[in-house]
């Protein structure tokens, strides 16, 4: 089916539309009447009719990583799309937040999107929705997390928002955030 697939996971039959998770953590990326494509633990994986992914299946150990706070910040340092980058991390921030000047560097294209208000701390500004291929802080990884691009005012660390956030459990302990995945 196009837009569409029918999966059996853990002898259960799963209907996912493309954008849609499984119960388990599998992502139906793309499919036709030949193939789907599908996202599994970070990795894609291509399926063909009546293709199976044997064995048994064991859920990833648990990835964590330990923020010293910093002057009453938590600053990481981790990449994006691959590239070594310097996070704040920011659970006010909707989405993971960056200059234009750090977009150009990280090759993040703007030239298909087009201009948004977005409000920030100090205001509205023009910004840019774009998705990130893979943001990575530590062993810590999501696939396809929205970001803004701000066109100007905005300096320092990128922030590392809830687009990202939301794929982790948070604790503070000790004068550490503490980030764990979410699988």
């Amino acid at each position: 089916m196009n837009n569409m697939a029918i999966l059996k996971v853990n002898g259960r039959q799963r209907i996912l539309s493309v954008g849609k998770t499984s119960p388990e953590g599998i992502k139906l990326l793309s499919s036709n009447s030949k193939k789907a494509v599908v996202l599994i633990s970070g990795k894609k994986k291509t399926l063909t009719l009546s293709s199976q992914i044997s064995g048994s299946f064991q859920a990833p150990k648990s990835a964590s990583v330990s923020i010293k706070k910093n002057h009453g910040q938590y600053i990481t340092s981790g990449s994006i799309n691959s590239r070594p980058v310097q996070f704040l991390v920011d659970t006010g921030a909707t989405s993971v937040t960056l200059s234009k000047e750090d977009a150009q560097n990280l090759g993040v294209r703007l030239d298909r999107t087009k201009a948004v208000n977005v409000s920030t701390a100090g205001g509205r500004v023009v910004g840019y929705r774009v998705v990130l291929n893979q943001v990575k802080v530590g062993g810590l990884k999501a696939s396809y997390v929205d970001a803004i691009v701000l066109e100007s005012g905005f300096g320092g660390e990128i922030l590392l928002g809830m687009s990202f956030l939301k794929h982790v459990k948070m604790r503070d302990e000790k004068g550490f955030l503490i980030l764990e995945q979410n699988f």
